[in-house]
């Protein structure tokens, strides 16, 4: 009889086993978990992450092949102040010389502009080179730290005596919202196309040509990014690891090899998760930092969204995911010393410019790509001459399609071999060819990611790499909003990055905690 009555106790009759849940042990959900335990009492309402990699961490990790230390991740942009709320403390090495180079191809010769670090120094340098614009390149530095500004004025959940309030205090961001980065480069009138394909070069950081990418997002990378940008000194792998004992010291239960199956609702109010081993765990809170097309339509259905708000689950049906990429891990050996090359900076970007960031985007929406000595692009990164160790270089290729990666991956190994390291060969090639003379004789490890690698990693079905892309109708009030139509269920995954990243979760917790993080507004400010 007490087995018959157990089985037949409904969820919602159960006492939860904890107060939340957060889904992903990568940045966000990290930052969530420590936000979290630091504003409420962690012995009555306990907190468990599940994380379904063996390692936490998600897109931010590093892994050794070889002897030889390659990270996922390559830059911090402006992380103290949340460091110091988050309680963390790790060893970083900061950009004082140039925060990045770009190489500009035409007719078979490259023409170099280095950007260095620091928003005045960086607004010096192009006075300096295009004399001429000295008046729009004034205009628009005075204007773009303006809009920045702005942010800390900007509510998660405006009301409408918020949104009077935003008219008048947030004008620059009221005009430039639905603005895509190309848009709002055409106010301040620059002529020269040189000049433009330095600040082209931001909007491709964010993962979008200029002409897709959202002012909004592009202006807040380059401010973040010249401000201060960091290494980890041993690796990216330091900060989740940094944080995963932060979030375990406030009390914080970590579980990993957890995959999630399901997200638990009943009657439009979240009850907690199922893992894939049928284990049932409830919950009163449940935030979820998986791959937000993966959540919505596997761990929560649109079937289970469209019941709860219709127009939610529409928007949750069609919201754009960032292109994938494919990423050429090098090992290199002794010889090679690629700090007289200039190779310390934190990104160098080799491009055919004009339109071939958008010209390979146009592409990859019909889920192609081409190999093509007259337009390709990809970034250049040296981490080993920033943190020390054996010297590593890596390639990174955005936009890259899923196409047929996963499936030859699944169904022909040898031949998937073969096609990655024709185009990991390819961009070898144009870096050999353009930056690094030589380059092939020194390698002596080489290790591609595809698509397909992300997509075992991450559990995303497109690789994503990032979640969201900016584009401006996945922004701002336009994005899929955090708090779900499901009573208790939380997606912050809106944006990339990891100053983002842990903005993200503590504004998921603020909303949680009525407040007690930000006071209802999108950025963290210690000053108050």
């Amino acid at each position: 009889m007490g087995k018959f009555v157990l089985e037949h106790i409904k969820i919602q009759d159960l006492k939860p086993d904890y107060s939340l849940i957060i889904i992903g042990a990568g940045i966000t959900g990290l930052s969530t978990a420590i936000a979290y335990a630091k504003n409420v009492d962690i012995s009555a309402n306990p907190v468990l992450v599940l994380e379904q990699n063996s390692v936490v961490g998600g897109m931010v990790t590093s892994f050794r092949r070889k002897g030889f230390l390659f990270d996922t991740a390559q830059i911090i942009s402006d992380p103290l102040e949340l460091f110091d709320y988050l309680g963390i403390d790790i060893k970083l090495k900061k950009y004082n010389g140039f925060y990045a180079r770009i190489f500009l191809l035409k007719n078979g010769r490259t023409k170099e502009f280095r950007i260095p670090c620091g928003i005045e120094n960086f607004r010096k340098m192009l006075i300096e080179k295009f004399s001429a614009e000295e008046k729009s390149i004034h205009d628009f530095f005075s204007y773009s730290v303006g809009l920045f500004e702005e942010l800390k004025y900007l509510k998660l959940e405006p009301g409408f005596i918020d949104l009077i309030r935003i008219l008048f205090c947030c004008s620059k961001t009221v005009k430039n919202s639905k603005k895509t980065f190309q848009e709002y480069l055409l106010k301040f009138g620059f002529q020269d196309r040189e000049l433009l394909e330095i600040f082209d070069v931001f909007a491709s950081f964010s993962g979008l040509p200029a002409c897709r990418a959202v002012a909004m997002m592009t202006v807040a990378a380059m401010n973040t990014s010249l401000i201060s940008s960091f290494r980890t000194e041993k690796g990216f792998i330091q900060l989740p690891l940094a944080l995963q004992e932060r979030a375990i010291e406030l009390g914080c239960k970590i579980k990993t090899n957890s995959r999630v199956r399901k997200i638990l609702i009943d009657n439009n109010q979240v009850r907690g998760v199922e893992l894939e081993n049928g284990e049932k765990i409830n919950s009163e809170f449940v935030v979820t930092t998986a791959d937000t097309g993966l959540a919505m339509e596997k761990l929560v259905g649109y079937d289970v969204l469209e019941k709860a708000d219709k127009k939610y689950a529409e928007k949750a049906r069609n919201v754009k995911m960032s292109a994938s990429a494919l990423i050429i891990s090098l090992g290199l050996d002794s010889e090679i010393n690629l700090k007289e090359k200039g190779f310390e900076c934190g990104y160098n970007v080799l491009t055919t410019g004009g339109e071939t960031f958008e010209n390979l985007f146009k592409l990859f929406d019909r889920g192609e790509y081409k190999l093509d000595e007259n337009e390709f692009h990809c970034a250049v990164i040296c981490p080993s001459l920033v943190t020390g160790g054996k010297s590593v270089l890596m390639i990174r290729v955005v936009p890259m399609p899923m196409k047929n990666w996963k499936y030859l991956r699944d169904t022909d190994y040898k031949k998937y071999e073969v096609e990655k390291q024709k185009v990991a060969d390819f961009y070898i090639n144009q870096v050999e060819k353009y930056l690094i003379f030589d380059l092939k004789k020194h390698i002596v490890y080489t290790d591609i990611a595809t698509p397909a690698t992300f997509e075992r990693y991450s559990g995303s079905p497109t690789g994503s790499n990032y979640d969201m892309a900016p584009y401006p109708e996945n922004f701002g009030l336009r994005r899929l909003k955090t708090r779900t139509p499901i009573k208790g269920l939380f997606q912050p995954e809106f944006s990339h990055g990891i100053w983002p990243s842990m903005q993200a979760g503590l504004q998921v917790t603020d909303m949680l905690t009525g407040g007690k993080v930000m006071n209802g507004y999108s950025r963290y400010s210690a000053k108050k």
